[in-house]
């Protein structure tokens, strides 16, 4: 069986209507590094000191970090005419604008006729949902927080052909998600349920070691 490809779903890519901007993974990345926190509890608005920290404000946040490595060589080798006419610019451009308002966007390819909207109409600049999967047990609401991108070759309409993308990310969780994507909170709880599962299958593993260790032991 092939292999899953990580991959970023844009829900408010803005582009061809309500159609989300898919960017799969070329290549999975060799390692993800995920740093889980507790949120720090605020001092009391009275100024009589700190929160107790068993009392948290939030769920858990969640950084993610990796490296996405991009090459249209064997797409150039196999005449792929995007390829051929932009290299990686598409992947790279996605991935670029999931970090950009759909309000932003300077093409609306079904909001051409409509004219300009007037100031009253425009409504408040707001990141796109974004989903980061990863196999099937984790997808997960993100922000992009950052894109370090570092092009390594060219081909001679100097459009990139390779590169390497450092991306940091943090996970959304409901509460900051609000009532804004019931898509993107139902990932959260999705991916949460899936964890409190594998912790009690990890607590089943863990008997069945218990018992079986103490009983070679008592041999």
């Amino acid at each position: 069986m092939a292999a899953l490809k990580g991959a970023f779903i844009n829900l408010g890519a803005g582009l061809l209507g309500a159609l989300p901007n898919i960017v799969v993974f070329q290549f999975n990345p060799l390692h993800v590094t995920r740093t889980p926190s507790l949120v720090h509890p605020a001092a009391k608005s009275d100024g009589s000191g700190k929160r107790p920290a068993e009392q948290q404000p939030d769920e858990p946040s969640q950084a993610i970090s990796f490296s996405l490595r991009l090459d249209a060589n064997d797409q150039l080798a196999s005449s792929n005419p995007i390829a051929a006419a932009s290299g990686i610019l598409p992947t790279l451009s996605a991935l670029e604008l999931l970090q950009v308002p759909s309000s932003s966007l300077s093409i609306d390819l079904f909001g051409l006729s409509g004219g300009a909207p007037k100031p009253y109409q425009l409504a408040p600049i707001k990141l796109p949902t974004v989903l980061f999967f990863w196999g099937p047990f984790r997808i997960l609401p993100v922000t992009v927080n950052s894109l370090s991108i570092s092009e390594t070759e060219y081909d001679t309409l100097l459009n990139p052909v390779r590169a390497e993308v450092t991306v940091n990310l943090n996970v959304l969780t409901p509460s900051q998600i609000g009532d804004s994507s019931s898509l993107a909170k139902g990932a959260y709880k999705y991916s949460q349920g899936v964890k409190e599962v594998m912790a009690a299958l990890n607590l089943a593993n863990a008997v069945e070691i218990g018992v079986s260790s103490a009983l070679s032991f008592s041999i």
